[in-house]
C-alpha cells in the first residue's frame, strides 16, 4: 500500500500573502475563534465596568485612631484585630458578581506624616465601620477613634507635571518570592533570653517624625480578606522542600498508560528471574514518604515558617508608598534611601522580602526619563488615591505579617519627651518618676518658654539619664532609639487640621490652647 501526500496545496496557501492568508483562516473557521475571543473582551470589559461602579457607590470612612500613651498590648492584639477584620469576607452569588458588579471590599491601613505630624489611619467601607471599631475597641478600650477628612486633597493634582513645584518619590511593592514565604514577623524581633523587643515600628516611625515643613510622607496597605483556595499551592510549595511525593490527578489517559507499562515491566521481570536474581519487589519505591530528616536547621525553619503562615487567616495586600515636598525641601535620602531601609527590617534571604515593582516605581533610566517617570508619578498618585488594588500584582499576607508591618507604638516609642523642633509645641515628660529627688530638674520647665530652649533639652537629657539608670518597670521590656523617644504620637494636630465634627475641631483646638498654657503631665508633689 503506497500513501501519497500532496503538499501542493500547503505550497498554495504558504504563498499567499499575510492579509490573503488571514482571510482564508477566516471563512473556513477562524471566525468562530474570533467570535469567541470577542464575546471574552466584552464580558471581561463589562465586568469590570460593572465592578468600577459597584466600587463607586460604596461610601467609605477615613479613621484617624490615637492610643493610649500608656499601651502594653502586645502585637498579638493588632493580630487579633486583623482576624476580626477578616470577617468582611463577602461571597456574592453568580447575579451579584456577574450582573450587579458585586466584588469583594477591601480595607486601606495608612501611616502618613504631614510635616513631622504622624497619623495611623484605617479606610473601610462605612457598613464596615463599627466593625472595625468593634475589633479596635475590643483590643484598646481608651483608644479615640475619629472621622477625618481625606488628607490625600493635600497632594497637588499637577504633582506629576513636568512645571510642577513639587518632587515626588512613591514605589509599589512586590514580595521577592512566592507569597507562601512568610516576611520576617515580630517574633523574630524578640530577644529569646531576656525576652527584650525590640520594635521594628520604632524606624520607620523615626523617618517619618524628621521631616519638616512642606514634606509629607504616606505608606499605606490596601488588604482584602481570602479564603483558602491560594494554600493548596502553598502546601504545593512545602511538599517541594520536602521532597514529598506530589499526588497527581490522573486522566483516563494517564490511567491505561500506566497500566500498560506497568503490565510490561511485570511481565520482562518474571522472564528474567528465570535466569537472574532480580527481586520482584519494586526497588526504585522511595522506603520515606518525604525527606525532612535530611533537611538542614535552616530548611526546616523556612519549611516551620511557611506552615505557619498557612495556618493563619491571610489578606489579597497591596504595599504602596510615597514621598512628597517642595523642590527647597526635597530630601531624597530621607524619603526614600531611610524609608526604604526602614521596610528592609522584614526581609530574609531565606524566606521572603520586599522588592519595588520596576514599573511603578518613579524612577526612569536612558530614554526620555523625566516623561517616563512624570507618567509613573501620575499612575501612582492615582492608585493611592483611590485606594485601587490595581497596580502591581496582589501577595498574600498572614494577619501575623500585617501585625508586623502596621501596629501601633508600644509604650516606649510613644513617650513624649521634648519636642525637636521650634516650631513644635514644647511638652514635658510624661513618663518620667515622680520622687523628690528627681522633680528638681523640671521646677521651672513650664516657665522658662523657647527662649531658655537649650536648658530645657539639658534638664530633660539629665531626667532621661537618671530614667535609664533606675528604668520604670513598665518599660523593662521593650527597647527603642533614643532619638525617637522625644515624639509625641498622641498629639492632636491631625484631627484639628482633618475631623469632619467642627464642633470636635474646637474642642481639639481649645484643648491644645489650654496645653500650650500650662501642661497637665508635669510630675505632681502630694
Amino acid at each position: 500500500m503506497e500513501i501519497t501526500i500532496n503538499i501542493n496545496r500547503l505550497n498554495e496557501i504558504l504563498s499567499y500573502r499575510p492579509d490573503q492568508l488571514l482571510w482564508f483562516l477566516f471563512i473556513r473557521g477562524g471566525w468562530i475563534a474570533v467570535v469567541i475571543f470577542t464575546v471574552i473582551v466584552f464580558f471581561i470589559i463589562r465586568l469590570q465596568r460593572l465592578q468600577g461602579k459597584y466600587l463607586k457607590s460604596i461610601k467609605h470612612n477615613l479613621l484617624a485612631i490615637d492610643i493610649p500613651k500608656d499601651n502594653e498590648q502586645s502585637l498579638l492584639a493588632v493580630e487579633q484585630i486583623f482576624a476580626q477584620l477578616h470577617g468582611i469576607k463577602s461571597s456574592p452569588n453568580l447575579w451579584e458578581k456577574y450582573w450587579l458588579g458585586e466584588t469583594q471590599l477591601s480595607v486601606s491601613l495608612e501611616i502618613v506624616s504631614i510635616e513631622g505630624y504622624i497619623q495611623f489611619l484605617i479606610r473601610t467601607p462605612d457598613k464596615f465601620r463599627n466593625l472595625t471599631e468593634a475589633a479596635i475597641y475590643a483590643q484598646y478600650p481608651e483608644a479615640e477613634i475619629t472621622e477625618v477628612e481625606d488628607y490625600i486633597d493635600l497632594i497637588p493634582k499637577d504633582v506629576h507635571d513636568l512645571k510642577s513645584d513639587f518632587d515626588l518619590w512613591g514605589t509599589e511593592f512586590i514580595l521577592a518570592k512566592d507569597s507562601a514565604y512568610p516576611l520576617k514577623t515580630y517574633k523574630y524581633f524578640e530577644h529569646g533570653l531576656d525576652q527584650i523587643f525590640v520594635d521594628p515600628m520604632a524606624s520607620i516611625l523615626e523617618v517619618m517624625s524628621k521631616l519638616g515643613k512642606g514634606e509629607q510622607l504616606g505608606l499605606q496597605i490596601i488588604i482584602a480578606p481570602v479564603g483558602d483556595n491560594w494554600k493548596n499551592h502553598g502546601h504545593q510549595v512545602v511538599n517541594k522542600l520536602i521532597g514529598a511525593k506530589a499526588e497527581v490527578k490522573e486522566h483516563l489517559g494517564d490511567k491505561v498508560v500506566k497500566a500498560s507499562i506497568s503490565w510490561l515491566e511485570k511481565f520482562s521481570e518474571a522472564i528474567f528471574q528465570m535466569w537472574s536474581d532480580i527481586k520482584s519487589e519494586d526497588e526504585r519505591r522511595d522506603s520515606h514518604p518525604n525527606l525532612v530528616q535530611y533537611l538542614t536547621g535552616g530548611e526546616k525553619n523556612v519549611v516551620e515558617g511557611i506552615q505557619n503562615k498557612l495556618s493563619k487567616l491571610c489578606f489579597a495586600s497591596t504595599f504602596r508608598l510615597y514621598y512628597l515636598a517642595n523642590h527647597q525641601a526635597f530630601q531624597k535620602g530621607l524619603g526614600k534611601n531611610a524609608i526604604l531601609g526602614a521596610i528592609n527590617q522584614f526581609n530574609t534571604s531565606d524566606m521572603n522580602a520586599f522588592e519595588k515593582h520596576k514599573r511603578l516605581s518613579t524612577e526612569a533610566d536612558y530614554f526620555w526619563v523625566k516623561k517616563r517617570i512624570s507618567w509613573r508619578q501620575k499612575k501612582l498618585i492615582k492608585y493611592y488615591k483611590d485606594r485601587s488594588r490595581g497596580g502591581s500584582t496582589e501577595f498574600y499576607l498572614s494577619t501575623e505579617e500585617l501585625a508586623t508591618l502596621y501596629h501601633f507604638p508600644t509604650i516606649t516609642v510613644k513617650a513624649p519627651l521634648l519636642k525637636r523642633t521650634e516650631w513644635r509645641k514644647a511638652e514635658p515628660p510624661a513618663i518620667l518618676p515622680t520622687e523628690t529627688a528627681r522633680e528638681s530638674a523640671f521646677v521651672d520647665l513650664a516657665e522658662r518658654g523657647l527662649a531658655l530652649k537649650e536648658e530645657k533639652e539639658e534638664a530633660v537629657k539629665t531626667a532621661f539619664k537618671q530614667t535609664q539608670e533606675s528604668p520604670l518597670p513598665i518599660s523593662d521590656n521593650y527597647i527603642i532609639d533614643e532619638s525617637l523617644a522625644d515624639y509625641d504620637f498622641n498629639n492632636d494636630y491631625f484631627e484639628n487640621k482633618f475631623a469632619k465634627d467642627k464642633a470636635l475641631k474646637d474642642s481639639v483646638a481649645g484643648k491644645e490652647d489650654n496645653e500650650e498654657s500650662i501642661p497637665n503631665n508635669l510630675p505632681i508633689i502630694n
